[in-house]
């Protein structure tokens, strides 16, 4: 299921790899190390749950990253690139096996996990963005993870507490992205590294267009910086939370405000370069005066029908996202589809 807490000020904060779902026809052929989940981003939305006092957008997928990786771009085909991260792993980040023998996904089961998880979030990712470029001229976008501190081959060199991608600096302009990091600078205890540990994945490099006012960033957090301990239970620790909830607030604040001094100087540029109004005119006659129009009347288009724009928007503005579950297919099926048809097409996941 998507989960959507929607907000008005311009920072969406995605999070592709807190869920911890995993369907029934996945679950039985994971094995020990599989069930573990070690690799989630284990009690993360706990973090954020100052977002509403800031008015933030929190987008996150109830499914575990071992169904599929959102971050991950579903053209990758298995194997294609060791050193990237799968599309659906069957490994561990250290490389441990998390299927029992024989029972790894094959191409239509990955294919049927992109239709059922994958598209579903990034199509309400893209409303998100849409949603709110209709009301900024410039967003940001932050794509937060955590990680365990300690993970062979993979943090060798030490995990810092703030890790920054931004896809080498292309995803966000280089104004904010030293905002962001000079926001966590000096902070005892709290190290800081920018595209080291992580560039940014797939939804950083999809989405950040500085150009058109979408700034994106990774945003990756070691997990000891809010976790009593980095395995099961995974328990959060409340003095770690609250530190870190109050760092994190003071750095999204900075942001806004960034944001808004870039739409401030951006409509004083707009009014610089607009033409200036015509001079008063002296009309000679009763037919050199134009026609006066009702405060409820719209302008003709070049036909003389009444342009319908704004009736357009505002029935756009009605419709209502319905929360989507992809965990129960059937549930799933337009207007016109055969459940029953839909479930032969896909009854790896389906079928109980």
């Amino acid at each position: 299921m998507i989960l959507v807490d929607e907000g008005q000020s311009p920072i969406i904060l995605c999070l592709p790899h807190s869920g911890t779902d995993v369907p029934n026809a996945v679950s039985g052929r994971l094995n020990a190390t599989g069930r573990l989940q070690a690799d989630l981003a284990w009690r993360l939305e706990r973090v954020f749950g100052f977002h509403a006092d800031l008015d933030l957008t929190v987008l996150r997928s109830s499914v575990s990253r071992y169904v599929i990786d959102p971050d991950v771009d579903p053209a990758l085909q298995p194997g294609a690139d060791a050193d990237k991260p799968a599309l659906c792993p069957e490994t561990t980040l250290d490389g441990k096996r998390i299927y029992q023998d024989g029972e790894e996904p094959g191409p239509t089961e990955i294919e049927q996990r992109v239709l059922l998880f994958h598209t579903p979030f990034h199509n309400e990712l893209r409303k998100q963005i849409d949603r709110l470029m209709r009301r900024h001229r410039h967003i940001v976008l932050l794509d937060c993870q955590s990680m365990r501190s300690q993970i062979k081959g993979v943090t060798d060199k030490g995990l810092s507490v703030f890790n920054i991608g931004s896809a080498g600096g292309l995803s966000c302009d280089a104004d904010l992205r030293n905002l962001f990091v000079g926001s966590f600078s000096g902070l005892e205890g709290l190290t800081v590294g920018v595209d080291e540990q992580t560039t940014g994945g797939y939804i950083v490099q999809s989405y950040g267009k500085p150009d058109h006012g979408i700034h994106s960033l990774t945003l990756l957090l070691a997990q000891r910086s809010y976790l009593r301990h980095e395995s099961p239970p995974f328990e959060p620790d409340r003095t770690r939370v609250s530190r870190l909830q109050s760092v994190l607030a003071d750095s999204f604040s900075r942001i806004i405000d960034w944001l808004g001094s870039q739409d401030r100087a951006h409509a004083a540029t707009a009014n610089e370069s607009a033409p200036a109004p015509p001079e008063d005119v002296e009309y000679t006659t009763e037919a050199d005066i134009p026609p006066a129009r009702g405060d409820g009347d719209e302008p003709a288009d070049e036909s003389g029908s009444r342009s319908d724009e704004g009736e357009t928007q505002a029935s756009l503005d009605q419709k209502e996202i319905i929360p989507v579950d992809p965990m129960t297919l059937t549930q799933q099926a337009a207007p016109g589809d055969d459940p029953q048809s839909l479930q032969r097409q896909m009854p790896l996941l389906v079928a109980e």
